[in-house]
């Protein structure tokens, strides 16, 4: 009882940071509780609106091992999606940044309270609030583009973490300017640190940097720009054949990009693995990506003669503006076409 009293007696007299703390954290944890109740739903409704059912038995075949029954695959896509991307997922990830936000936090209440009572901020707390400032903008900003994953959260806890140190760290360029330092560099993303700290290094180590210009970046495609890229290699994807080859759905979600678009690079980047640069030729005839060489291949068999020849005048035409014989390009539209890959894509795009 004693304890449970000076516990009591603690927190009362500290009541103000502890509110202070308690408004900071909440603050910080709002995007989250937003997108776990409202994001997250939506995100669901677009991928299994997106889906007829005989996509989703393709997808659990292909990609899951799936042997049942097509009647039932809406039902397992269902169990499965839950399995794998469920909100339990994001339990762990959100308890260790609400712990680190709630320690923190109160440090900084405690900083702010010094700060009213005109005492000068250390550089610690202006740290803290820097990181604090990132996190928690960097958190809002993700959730309104619908792009927040378990990732975010964990970076989103490390950056608490690592606020103090590095602020510290930064701060000791300038003894003058140490706190606003600090504070400045707490709101740059981790990314950003790392850069500035390579090229320090590289500087003054003489280290040589390493080129990562190859011919097979995802950003050769249509449609992806440094920041999807930027999420993309969050997944783990860097190439164009990893990208072909992904799990879609899977994709979809360690990225939260729109399923739509998820396919359409998955198709673009099966297509570009057989034509190269070619590709971007081929755009004008329509033919953008595996979706559409699909669809093409299906009218060169097409039930009407019109629907035949003007298939065939397509080929031929994309065959001369590639510089491919007839024959050479029709093989490599029949690998695109015939991937397991493609046969997803296209029930996904067809009801």
């Amino acid at each position: 009882m004693t304890t449970l009293a000076n516990l009591i007696d603690w927190a009362f007299d500290h009541r103000i940071t502890l509110a202070l703390d308690a408004g900071l954290t909440l603050l910080l944890l709002c995007p989250l509780g937003y997108f776990l109740t409202l994001g997250w739903a939506r995100k669901y409704d677009e991928i299994d609106n997106s889906l007829p059912d005989h996509a989703k038995y393709t997808y659990l075949k292909n990609y899951r091992g799936y042997a049942g029954a097509e009647s039932n695959a809406p039902a397992e896509f269902k169990s499965v999606y839950k399995r794998w991307y469920g909100r339990s997922r994001f339990f762990i990830p959100v308890l260790l940044v609400s712990l680190v936000a709630l320690i923190e936090n109160y440090q900084l209440a405690l900083g702010l309270q010094l700060w009213v009572e005109n005492q000068p901020i250390s550089a610690v707390t202006a740290a803290i609030a820097g990181g604090y400032t990132f996190v928690t903008s960097d958190f809002i900003a993700r959730v309104q583009r619908g792009s927040l994953s378990r990732a975010d959260i964990l970076r989103g806890a490390l950056r608490l973490v690592v606020a103090i140190p590095v602020g510290l760290a930064f701060g000791q360029l300038s003894a003058s300017l140490a706190v606003f330092i600090a504070f400045g560099v707490g709101i740059f993303p981790l990314e950003a640190i790392t850069t500035i700290i390579r090229r320090v290094l590289d500087d003054k180590l003489k280290l040589q940097a390493v080129s990562d210009s190859v011919p097979d970046r995802v950003a050769v495609l249509s449609g992806i720009d440094r920041p999807i890229a930027d999420r993309l290699q969050d997944a783990d994807i860097t190439t164009v054949p990893q990208l072909a080859w992904c799990d879609p759905i899977q994709l979809t979600m360690r990225t939260n990009l729109n399923f739509e678009f998820v396919s359409d690079i998955v198709g673009q980047s099966l297509a570009w693995v057989y034509l190269r640069d070619r590709l971007t030729l081929l755009q004008p005839f329509g033919l953008r990506g595996a979706y559409e060489i699909r669809v093409l291949m299906d009218e060169l068999g097409g039930k009407t003669a019109h629907e035949k020849a003007t298939a065939t005048k397509v080929l031929k035409e994309a065959a001369h503006a590639v510089k491919m014989p007839v024959d050479g390009l029709r093989y490599a539209f029949y690998q695109i076409a015939e991937d397991t890959s493609t046969k997803f894509i296209y029930d996904s795009w067809s009801e």
